[in-house]
């Protein structure tokens, strides 16, 4: 809507009589301003404006809202010009001083409106224009202003808000407005003093350092006074808040003035115990103040660390107006004592606030001070588990909250900790040193000394602490879902650590979910730490625990609320394991009773009836004997489910578990299923093709052949071939493993496809893709085919010509597709165990690898035959044969032909796998002779010592290769120092792979290697410590971890390359094998952290033809520094100094290059999530280079691929800037960040952007997936 005569009928309706006619009209403009489908001009604009204002003044409220809104959209960029927006500005500021309360109150949300919909500075410069005029206006007029006046109020929170979002941008007005700040910070008017509070808070962020510090200097030598007071007045709180807001304002600027204010703090709460509100709201702006102050401070503080401790501990117990009693008296309270405690109320206390204050401060210093856990579980962690039985439930939420935070950082320091038990279980970590701690065993090679100082720390108060929490669930079960809360994450942080409460515990849980004032929310996280508990724990700690549980989930399944039993339905699949594990099939009966009423219901929601679904297929399979009157009834159901679109999905996932137990579909049910099954394969939808070819291939497998329909499954199987396609390997696997599996038990259905069905393989033979667990799946159908006996079945000559024809019929294939068609060719002279057939086949193959107008496609084939021949029939070269095909692969590494070579060199080492006696001598002595083709020989022995690695050391094979270990040592180090980077990558994955078979003896020789002056020799050492990492042996582990630090001081190398590949091994161990590189990290840290600096002299200029280019030879160093700090981070967080370690985050931030900047916006994301304090502290050094790369614009001249780039970093920002949203607290109010969030919401682009990015974050969601129970 764009007419003059359009706008005016708007204007008409706003001035109609009719209160209905004027609120449609502001509703509509609404609509077209908020969707951008109106254009205003300069004449309309003016009147819309007049008619706008004179509505603020309407006698109907709902009116006045909507001109209030429209204002504010008036306000967003491009609406108005800027003369308009002044002329508001003008008009509004007189009414917040009228003497009619609802006329300032208007207004004042008015321009508030506007101030909220400005555009940020940096994408609209009219609105400094807008501002200036503004600010000073408000500023000037609050003289104006009655002392006890509440338009000062007004004026002062209008003044909050514009210097909270543009008061960066008008520097010159900030002495005046912190003069009038500071003018109100003692006024007797509470309302007044919080808005002066703020504002200050607001400039603290932006003022520069000399106002800065004479304001902080000025407060402080207030507070002085006020500490020298025998009896502090309330301007000591005031004063205290407003220190504390700054200092969460400016974060790292406070931090200098910490230590002069933290005395002061201390002494008030030193002050003699009384019960005057007034020395309570102290103590307890205090204590606010010290929990901003450990989160923004946290190094400050380190120094008054006791005396912290010690007055949080004291605070925490302070309720002078109560005798809690001793707790051997408490336990024994009868139930009547119980209801008189609960009831205890007095209006007029107030201590319950101190309580409450010391509890968030005591979880701010568990928080902020990872580094000190240790001292923390022992000084503060048993005095909060004695305060569980605080009286006050908001204060017992915080107390619970507390312990809980202590848990969750000691999960972070010990991560994995069931991976260092040491269990009896075959998959049990292996180690000598082992370490006892209140039972159970850990292993000091996977647990550092301090990681198991912590658990024995937390091991010692686990009883008191369970204790503790069934207590204060009996006592008060308003706070159960806090205690549930608190004993999920101690699971998470000691996984064995309820084994012995169970009994104890699990009733008291059952009795919060029954509770009738439970919240929807308590129930589920009921549900979750009962999903935890049954997943955690032996089934066998359950056999006395049916009952409870069996009421708690059945219970849950049935509540009207549907997550509520959509959660329970998730977690009586678990329950259901235990169960089968205990035999306990009356129970089973029971909820099986409850879950088929969901089954069979229509009517329910959507989540509840697919959860049910797989519900009743878990107890089918579990207890099938013990539940056969009601399987044919569920079948059928299963059936029905199977034939609908919306739980197509699910109940063929359900059938699959249920046939694979054994139960049997009848005939007439698996004729509809298999009928559906045809027509879902020919769907586009790939989860639910997945899932057909799932079911058929279980189907065929656990039900006899008998029972299953021969005409429908011959369809079935004859849409197969359609999935076989390069652009779905998974399906086509899938599709491979069916096939298999129907020749070999159903060759009658399958056969009749047999020409659609190779016709498929060779097609995707031709693929570059083709390999892996595909290729294998292939190999197996050939040998499925060659063995089964079946009508017009092709004989082996033929079978041969058909899958070998693309290579003869010179079509264009890659090396994939060589190997493919190679080890198809080799497989099926395996499958017809006929040596004569493999001979001729080996005979016809040299004859044409010797041919000279031969093609070379041709020739490749023949040589990697030769060698997938002898790897799966050795005996096929035997020494009566004639054909040599050591001599023919060595002949072909004279060849001009690249890939010839290389494929001679492969086949050279498939030969040595089939028979180690003969060809590994061979490769060997060729290595000591043909120094000129060391490089394709050295690939021969890698294939060797690739599989001799992977198979079982007690093989007749291994034990030959061990005893030619020397020899191929001496070989590799003689070729360490290779001039070809391939070579030296070959030598150094041999080197590690070699390793592996006897650690104590080779890793001191390869440490000596580390001695070398020739870099390169150096290199390939470092990174042959790589595949030894990689490597599933245990062990290696403990030899590796005698001596890794002696490769990785690799890191301080001189040359550069060195210390690159250095730092990836480095990155490999902490990301697979954290424990052998945790206790060598404070002196790796600093190196590291140098490798990230930007080194000028490293960016060398290269001339381009008639261009020149820079070339920054220190970037993959960078690289690589940075990540291995993003997997430190995961895996090693309780040996990294996160202030030290954000510093360098906030460098990584502003390096220019796209990749460093994209694994510095991940790793920043973590370390919000682990330390948010730290990130607060800092948060305006982090949004300014946040913003600089939002507000990036690409060159004129830029290319799609430097667009798409720009495009990738801003939405990488976007994500970052969401993440802090979420994980920072108060982030919002600081001014730097809320103008990163402006500067996305008022520029189109990035407006865009930010919904894909939402888009993409609900996409990664996956639904399918068991309950989350974190």
């Amino acid at each position: 809507m764009s007419s003059a005569y359009q706008v005016g009928q708007l204007i008409d309706k706003m001035a109609n009589p009719d209160k209905d006619f004027r609120f449609m009209a502001c509703n509509d403009l609404m609509k077209d301003l908020e969707l951008g489908t109106i254009t205003l001009e300069d004449d309309s604009t003016a009147k819309v404006m007049r008619s706008l204002l004179r509505l603020l003044g309407d006698s109907n409220g709902e009116v006045q809202n909507l001109a209030i809104k429209c204002i504010g959209l008036l306000a967003q960029p491009c609406r108005i010009k800027p003369h308009h927006l002044e002329y508001l500005v003008e008009e509004l500021t007189p009414y917040i001083f009228s003497k009619q309360e609802q006329a300032r109150d208007i207004h004042a949300l008015t321009l508030k409106s506007m101030i909220l919909n400005l555009a940020p500075i940096s994408s609209n410069p009219a609105t400094l224009t807008v501002i200036k005029r503004m600010l000073p206006k408000f500023i000037d007029s609050l003289p104006l202003c009655a002392k006890d006046d509440n338009a000062r109020v007004d004026v002062l929170d209008l003044i909050g808000e514009v210097l909270l979002r543009f008061g960066e941008a008008v520097p010159e007005m900030h002495k005046n407005a912190l003069k009038a700040m500071v003018e109100h910070l003692y006024s007797p008017r509470s309302s007044i003093r919080k808005k002066a509070i703020n504002g200050i808070g607001h400039l603290a962020s932006v003022i520069n350092a000399a106002l800065y510090d004479e304001l902080v200097t000025e407060l402080l030598i207030e507070l002085g006074k006020q500490a020298n007071k025998s009896t502090p007045d309330a301007q000591a709180r005031t004063i205290v808040v407003a220190l504390s807001t700054i200092a969460r304002a400016s974060g790292s600027k406070f931090s200098k003035h910490t230590p002069q204010v933290m005395p002061h703090l201390l002494k008030f709460l030193n002050a003699p115990e009384d019960s005057e509100s007034e020395s309570d709201d102290l103590r307890e702006a205090a204590l606010q103040g010290l929990e901003v102050f450990l989160y923004r401070s946290p190094q400050e503080v380190v120094a008054f660390q006791k005396d912290v401790i010690n007055q949080l501990k004291k605070a925490l117990a302070y309720d002078p107006n109560y005798e809690y009693g001793d707790d051997d008296e408490d336990e024994q309270m009868d139930d009547d004592q119980e209801e008189e405690d609960e009831d205890y109320s007095d209006d007029e206390d107030v201590t319950w606030k101190v309580r409450r204050a010391s509890a968030k401060a005591i979880e701010a210093m568990v928080s902020s001070h990872r580094e000190s856990l240790l001292f923390l579980i022992q000084t503060i962690g048993a005095y909060v588990i004695q305060r569980f039985k605080e009286r006050e439930e908001t204060v017992r939420i915080e107390i619970l909250s507390a312990y809980t935070a202590l848990l969750h950082q000691i999960s972070i320091v010990v991560p994995d900790l069931q991976k260092g038990i040491v269990t009896t279980d075959e998959n049990s970590i292996e180690t000598d040193d082992i370490v006892v701690i209140g039972g159970r065993k850990f292993s000091s090679n996977y647990l550092s000394h301090n990681q198991l100082d912590i658990v024995k720390a937390l091991v010692e108060q686990k009883d008191a602490l369970l204790r503790s929490c069934i207590k204060s669930m009996k006592k008060y079960p308003k706070s159960g879902p806090k205690c549930i809360e608190l004993l999920s994450a101690l699971i998470r942080a000691y996984p064995p650590a309820l084994e012995d409460a169970l009994d104890q515990i699990v009733p008291s849980v059952a009795s919060i979910l029954t509770d009738k004032s439970t919240s929807a929310q308590g129930k589920m996280t009921v549900l979750g730490f009962i999903s935890k508990a049954l997943s955690s724990n032996e089934p066998s700690r359950f056999q006395k625990l049916l009952d409870p549980l069996s009421a708690v989930v059945t219970n849950s399944i049935s509540d009207s609320f549907y997550k509520v039993s959509a959660e329970g339905l998730a977690v009586s699949a678990k329950y259901v394991d235990v169960l089968k594990t205990l035999n306990a099939s009356g129970e089973a009966k029971k909820l099986l009773g409850v879950v088929e009423k969901k089954f069979m219901s229509n009517d329910t929601d959507q989540e509840v009836r697919e959860r049910s679904i797989s519900a009743v297929s878990t107890l089918l399979s579990s207890f099938r004997n013990e539940l056969k009157p009601e399987t044919e009834i569920i079948l059928e159901k299963m059936t029905e489910r199977i034939g609908r679109d919306m739980t197509s999905l699910v109940a063929l996932r359900a059938s699959s578990q249920i046939v694979e137990s054994g139960v049997v579909f009848s005939a007439p049910h698996l004729k509809i299923i298999l009928g559906h099954l045809v027509e879902y394969l020919k769907k586009t939808a790939r989860a639910l093709r997945m899932t057909c070819l799932n079911f058929i291939e279980k189907l065929m497998k656990h039900t006899p052949g008998s029972a299953i329909p021969t005409d429908e499954m011959t369809r079935v199987l004859g849409e197969l071939p359609q999935l076989i396609s390069e652009t779905d390997l998974q399906i086509t696997n899938q599709a491979f493993s069916c096939l298999t599996y129907a020749f070999l038990n159903f060759p009658s259905c399958v056969s009749i496809h047999l020409d659609s069905i190779l016709k498929s393989i060779v097609k995707i033979l031709q693929s570059s893709l083709i390999h892996g667990l595909a290729l294998a799946s292939l190999l197996n159908l050939f040998t499925a085919i060659v063995k089964t006996d079946f009508p017009n079945k092709p004989s082996f000559e033929t079978l041969l010509d058909l899958i070998t024809a693309p290579v003869y019929d010179n079509v264009p294939l890659s090396r994939h597709a060589q190997l493919a068609i190679a080890s198809s060719a080799a497989v099926i002279t395996e499958s017809t165990e006929n040596l004569e057939k493999s001979r001729s086949l080996a005979k016809k193959l040299a004859q044409q690898l010797q041919v000279p107008t031969m093609s070379d496609s041709i020739r490749l084939f023949a040589m990697i035959t030769l060698g997938e021949l002898g790897r799966r029939v050795p005996e096929t070269y035997g020494p009566d044969f004639a054909v040599k095909p050591e001599d023919l692969a060595c002949r072909a590494f004279n060849h001009l032909h690249e890939d010839l070579k290389a494929a001679a060199a492969q086949t050279l080492g498939a030969l040595a796998v089939g028979n180690l006696t003969v060809y590994l001598p061979f490769i060997l002595e060729q290595i000591r002779t043909q120094p000129k083709k060391q490089y394709l020989l050295l690939h021969a022995l890698k294939e060797v010592i690739v599989w001799e690695s992977s198979v079982e050391e007690s093989s007749k094979s291994t034990a030959l290769f061990r005893s030619a270990i020397a020899d191929i040592w001496g070989m590799l180090m003689a070729n360490a120092s290779g001039s070809e980077d391939g070579t030296r990558s070959v030598v150094a994955e041999c080197l590690g792979r070699l390793c592996s078979f006897d650690p104590e003896t080779l890793l001191p020789k390869l440490k000596e290697s580390m001695k070398s002056s020739d870099p390169v020799i150096r290199s390939a050492v470092v990174s042959s410590i790589k595949y030894m990492i990689n490597d599933e042996k245990r062990s290696v582990d403990s030899a590796l971890q005698k001596h890794i630090g002696d490769f990785l001081v690799a890191v301080q190398d001189d040359d550069l390359k060195v210390r690159r590949v250095a730092l990836v091994v480095l990155n490999s161990a902490a990301h697979n094998k954290p424990s052998l590189v945790r206790d060598l990290l404070p002196e790796l840290l600093p190196t590291i952290y140098k490798e990230t600096i930007l080194r000028k002299e490293l960016i060398k200029e290269v001339e381009m033809g008639p261009f020149k280019h820079q070339v920054d030879e220190g970037l993959d160093l960078r690289k690589c520094a940075f990540e291995c700090m993003f997997t430190l981070l995961e895996s090693c967080v309780d040996k990294v100094d996160i202030a030290e370690f954000s510093t360098v985050i906030e460098v990584g931030l502003n390096d220019q290059n796209h990749d460093v900047k994209l694994l510095n916006y991940l790793t920043l994301q973590r370390v919000a999530n682990l330390a948010p304090g730290h990130v607060l502290q800092r948060i305006d050094r982090v949004c300014e280079p946040l913003k600089s790369q939002l507000i990036a614009r690409p060159r004129g001249n830029a290319v799609k691929q430097e667009v798409e780039k720009l495009e990738e970093l801003k939405k990488a920002v976007i994500r970052v800037v969401f993440g802090l949203k979420n994980k920072l607290p108060d982030v919002e109010r600081n001014p730097q960040f809320l103008d990163l969030i402006n500067v996305i919401k008022h520029n189109k682009d990035l407006e865009v952007l930010a919904d894909d990015v939402l888009k993409e974050s609900q996409r990664a969601v996956v639904y399918d997936t068991p309950m989350e129970t974190a």
